[in-house]
């Protein structure tokens, strides 16, 4: 169903893929199967994954097009992209308050608007769609977006400079991350406060992405792990899983000490990308690129391929798992969040993904093996 290109680091669609199932999984609010998911073994989470292998995978592509095409190709398709995004996005949010509005009514639960996030906007329609035009009106699970388009207007700006600048601009990323906790740098959001994801801070590790895929596939020379930075990223795991297990089991039986949690949840902060949160998910990359290598058998398993097929079509997998996510916390408000209804909810949207997954690839390769044809 899903031809892989010649020389294609499958990796990249698989752990992607798996981080857009860990999102939906973790958007629906109480669900028991999130303890399942990355962010309750490590302090980061799929939020860091995709931000990470985005900056890997625009690096790898549009880095390769300036090679070839010149750099003002390369931009133009940068930007491209950012506009199909922009477009998503703002279609995105009249969908989901549109959904959410209709559930409120539907289920006479006016609560469900002010967790979602969007009581400003049935109070100022016309105040809050200009701020969800500039990106700063963002509800709840209505902020990776955002996000992700910065980045990649940063990263257009950058691209010309970076053969020739790349360290230096490494440098200087990890300079801006470290003067966001110095200076409250953020972006203001609409009613109030700042971006959930602060820019300034998430630039850092995307920024780390671009410069191991700019290394890995433009310049053909990927990223060396020497056996004592494997060992200790293992080591720093190893210890990391039992900490981060016992304060997220802590939190709801009530037994780690409140100051213990308050510290580790500072250096974690998730706005800013505390750099614990920095440090697990380099270290689980390091273990990962050894430890799963390009040719691994399983990757090519019938199971695989499905979650391949979700990283292979993350933005439309990203925003149908974000309606999943609001119908299934809805359906679990009004008709018992039990176990089993969790399991329902859950098991059914992971396979409604999948399944969209599938046909998303089936299309596009009908489409390439008709034009191949010269139908």
């Amino acid at each position: 169903m899903t031809a892989r290109k010649p020389g294609r680091d499958v990796r990249l669609d698989f752990f992607r893929g798996l981080g857009l199932l860990f999102i939906f999984v973790n958007h629906i609010p109480d669900n028991a199967f999130s303890f399942l998911t990355l962010s309750n073994f490590l302090f980061c989470d799929a939020a860091e994954i995709f931000v990470f292998l985005s900056g890997y995978a625009a690096a790898l592509v549009f880095g390769q097009r300036a090679g070839r095409e010149g750099n003002a190709y390369a931009m133009a398709g940068v930007l491209a992209r950012v506009w199909t995004l922009y477009v998503a996005h703002i279609f995105l949010f009249v969908i989901y308050t549109a959904q959410v509005a209709w559930t409120a009514q539907s289920f006479d639960n006016p609560l469900f608007i002010e967790e979602m996030q969007i009581a400003a906007f049935l109070d100022r329609p016309h105040v809050a769609i200009l701020q969800a035009l500039t990106l700063a009106h963002q509800p709840l699970f209505m902020n990776i977006l955002p996000l992700y388009i910065a980045l990649l207007v940063c990263f257009a700006l950058a691209l010309p400079a970076i053969p020739r600048l790349g360290p230096a601009m490494l440098v200087v990323s990890a300079l801006l991350y470290a003067c966001v906790p110095l200076f409250g740098w953020n972006l203001p959001a609409f009613p109030e406060g700042a971006w959930f994801f602060n820019p300034f801070a998430w630039q850092f590790l995307f920024a780390i992405g671009i410069a191991c895929g700019w290394r890995a596939g433009v310049e053909g020379r990927p990223v060396a792990t020497p056996d004592w930075l494997f060992y200790a990223a293992a080591a720093f795991l190893a210890a990391t899983v039992p900490i981060r297990t016992w304060v997220s089991l802590g939190y709801y039986f009530d037994v780690v000490p409140p100051a213990f949690a308050q510290l580790a949840f500072q250096f974690a902060d998730k706005t800013n990308q505390g750099p614990l949160r920095l440090l697990s998910l380099l270290a689980l990359a390091i273990v990962v690129v050894r430890v799963v290598p390009r040719d691994a058998t399983w990757l090519g398993a019938r199971w695989a391929r499905a979650i391949e097929r979700c990283g292979i079509n993350s933005l439309p997998i990203f925003c149908i798992g974000i309606f999943l996510s609001v119908a299934g916390h809805a359906l679990l408000v009004e008709y018992g969040s039990t176990l089993a209804n969790q399991a329902v909810v859950t098991a059914a949207g992971a396979l409604s993904l999948l399944v969209l997954a599938k046909l998303l690839s089936w299309y596009k390769n009908q489409g390439r093996a008709r034009k191949g044809a010269g139908d």
